[in-house]
C-alpha cells in the first residue's frame, strides 16, 4: 500500500510540474502581455475609433505587430503625455508607443528601439493669420502645445510664449478662434489629419527639426529592446512596416 500511495503521489507531482512548464512556455495558455503606454488622443498615431472606442493608429498598429512577433499580447494603457514618462518610470507599462522623439537628453535616462518614423515639425496658424510665415516669426507670439512635448522646447527656443494643453484637439480649437497665435506639430499629423477637420487653420513655412521616433523603455530592459528591434528589422525587411505606413500616410514614413 505504501508503494502504491508513493507511486500516485509521484505521478501527481510530475503532472503538476509538466503543467507548470506548459504554462511558462504559453503552450495552451494565454500569451504574456506587453503593456504599452500611449495617449489615445493623437491621430493618426494613437486615438480612439469613434465607432468601437478601440485604440487605433499608426503607432498602435506597429506596436501590435511587434507584440505579435514576440508572441505576446499587446495591452495599451491610455496615458496623458504629461504623465507618460513618470508612468513608464513607475512600471505602469513596459514601453511607450507615442511618436517619442529620440534625442540625446532622453537617451541618458531611457532606452529606445530603432526608429520606425522619420519626420519634422511644422508651424500651424489660423487661416486669417498672415503675420506668421515660418518658425522664425514666432518670437513674442503665443504658441499652444501639449506639456512636455518637443514642440514646447522648440517654441521656447524661438522666443515664443508657450501655453500648455491636455491634447492637440484643445490646441487646434483655441487656434481656430485665435485664442493663441500658432501651434506646432508633426508634419505627418498635419498632412493626414488637418484636412479631415473643420478647423480654419493652415501650415506655414518649411519643416524644421528633423526627428526620428521610436519606442521608449526603462533602462535595464536590454533583452526586450533587442527583441523589439529584431521584430522591427523583420517588419522593415518583409514590407510590413511600409504597408502600415502607407495605410495612414500614403507613403513609407519609416525612413
Amino acid at each position: 500500500m505504501k508503494r502504491i500511495f508513493s507511486f500516485l503521489f509521484i505521478s501527481v507531482l510530475i503532472v503538476g510540474i509538466l503543467s507548470a512548464c506548459g504554462t511558462d512556455t504559453n503552450k495552451g495558455g494565454s500569451a504574456k502581455e506587453l503593456t504599452i503606454g500611449t495617449e489615445a488622443t493623437y491621430p493618426p498615431f494613437s486615438y480612439r475609433d469613434k465607432k468601437t472606442n478601440d485604440i487605433v493608429g499608426y503607432d498602435v498598429d506597429v506596436a501590435k505587430e511587434v507584440a505579435k512577433r514576440l508572441h505576446m499580447k499587446a495591452k495599451f494603457v491610455p496615458t496623458p503625455w504629461a504623465n507618460m514618462f513618470s508612468s513608464l518610470d513607475s512600471k505602469r507599462f513596459d514601453m511607450v508607443a507615442n511618436q517619442v522623439s529620440i534625442d540625446e537628453k532622453r537617451k541618458q535616462k531611457y532606452d529606445f528601439s530603432t526608429p520606425y518614423t522619420v519626420s519634422g515639425g511644422r508651424v500651424i496658424v489660423n487661416q486669417n493669420n498672415n503675420d506668421i510665415k515660418s518658425f522664425n516669426d514666432l518670437k513674442g507670439k503665443t504658441v499652444g502645445t501639449t506639456q512636455g512635448s518637443n514642440y514646447a522646447q522648440a517654441a521656447e527656443k524661438a522666443g515664443a510664449n508657450v501655453k500648455y494643453y491636455k491634447g492637440i484637439a484643445q490646441v487646434l480649437s483655441d487656434l481656430n478662434v485665435n485664442r493663441i497665435d500658432a501651434a506646432m506639430n508633426d508634419k505627418l499629423f498635419i498632412l493626414s489629419e488637418l484636412k479631415k477637420t473643420d478647423y480654419k487653420v493652415k501650415a506655414v513655412g518649411k519643416p524644421f527639426n528633423k526627428q526620428v521616433m521610436g519606442f521608449a523603455f526603462r533602462k535595464g530592459n536590454e533583452q526586450l529592446v533587442k527583441k523589439v528591434n529584431k521584430a522591427l528589422a523583420d517588419m522593415k525587411k518583409d514590407g510590413t512596416l511600409a504597408k502600415i505606413s502607407k495605410k495612414y500616410f500614403g507613403a513609407d514614413v519609416s525612413e
